[in-house]
C-alpha cells in the first residue's frame, strides 16, 4: 500500500470490564479496518479517523479534498481536525458537519477548494450508527444474515447503498446547517464498506468507471477485513490496469459477532 498506514483494527472492548446494560447485546465490539495509497506519496487528500468517545462509541470519519498533493492534503488535515474536535465534544454527526464548515469557511473564501466526507458514530452495544453523507460517495452496508427487523434497518436483500444527506463541505453553505442524521442498525456480523471516489470513479481502458456495484459485490467477499480491503484494492488495480490518478481509500466497519457461550446476559 506505498507509503500509506497498512489496515488497523479498532479492538472491541473488552466484555470483562465493560458493563453491558440489561437486555442489550454482550460482547459485540465495533471495528474500523483502513487502507490507503496516495498518488503523492506522503500528500494524499483522502483521510480516515476512527477514534473513541467518552461515552463508548466509536467514531469513524472518511473524507476526501478536492485535488491531491500538498494543498489537497493540507485541507484535508484542516477538516479533519475540526470534524475530530467536535465529534469528541460530544456532538451528532450533523451538527459536526455543519460546525465544521462554518469554521473551515470563516477565515474567508475557499476558491476551488472542498471536500466530501462520511461522518458516522457507532454504538458497539446496539449496533445502531447514525451518520452523515456530506456529498461523499455512497457506503455499502453489507448485512451477514439479511438486514435488521428494527425501524433503522434497511431493506432485504443485496448491499444498501448510504447516499449524501447532505452537500459537499464548501464554503458555499457556509452557515446553511443544511446536513441530515441519518441512521442504520448493523447486526454482528455486518460490514460497512466506506471509501473515496478514487475507488468508484477509477477507469477501464474504455472510460468505464468502477462503480458502487463493484464495490458492493467485492466487499462481499467472506474474509478478514484487512484482506478484504487488499483485494478490493487488486481488484480496482486490475480494472484500470494499475494506473491510478486520484488517491484511493477504503475504510471497513465492522460488528463482530458474539462469541458462541451458554452464560446468561449479565444484569
Amino acid at each position: 500500500m506505498g507509503d500509506a498506514p497498512m489496515p488497523r483494527p479498532r479492538p472491541a472492548p473488552d466484555p470483562a470490564s465493560d458493563p453491558t446494560p440489561a437486555g442489550s447485546p454482550c460482547a459485540c465490539g465495533m471495528g474500523a479496518y483502513w487502507g490507503m495509497q496516495a498518488v503523492t506519496p506522503g500528500a494524499s487528500g483522502d483521510w480516515v479517523d476512527a477514534f473513541d468517545l467518552d461515552d463508548g462509541r466509536l467514531a469513524v470519519c472518511v473524507g476526501d479534498a478536492a485535488g491531491h498533493g500538498t494543498r489537497a492534503a493540507t485541507f484535508a488535515g484542516r477538516v479533519r481536525a475540526v470534524l475530530r474536535r467536535g465529534l469528541l465534544a460530544g456532538d451528532e454527526p450533523d451538527a459536526v458537519v455543519s460546525r465544521t464548515v462554518d469554521e473551515v469557511a470563516g477565515p474567508g473564501d475557499l476558491g476551488e477548494m472542498f471536500a466530501t466526507a462520511f461522518v458516522a458514530i457507532a454504538d458497539p452495544r446496539t449496533g445502531r450508527v447514525v451518520y452523515v453523507n456530506a456529498g461523499h460517495p455512497p457506503a455499502v452496508h453489507l448485512t451477514a444474515s439479511g438486514p435488521d427487523p428494527g425501524p433503522d434497518s434497511g431493506a432485504a436483500g443485496g448491499p444498501r447503498p448510504l447516499g449524501p444527506t447532505g452537500p459537499i463541505l464548501s464554503d458555499l453553505f457556509a452557515g446553511m446547517a443544511i446536513w441530515s442524521s441519518r441512521t442504520l442498525r448493523m447486526a454482528p456480523g455486518d460490514r460497512l464498506v466506506l471509501y473515496t471516489d478514487g475507488i468508484s470513479e477509477a477507469r477501464d481502458a474504455a472510460g468505464e468507471q468502477f462503480g458502487m456495484d463493484r464495490v458492493g459485490a467485492a466487499g462481499a467477499c467472506d474474509t478478514p477485513p484487512d484482506r478484504l480491503i487488499d483485494h478490493l484494492f487488486a481488484t480496482v488495480a486490475a480494472h484500470t490496469h494499475a494506473e491510478a490518478r486520484d488517491d484511493r481509500t477504503v475504510a471497513v466497519l465492522t460488528r463482530q459477532a458474539p462469541p458462541a457461550s451458554t452464560a446468561s446476559p449479565r444484569r
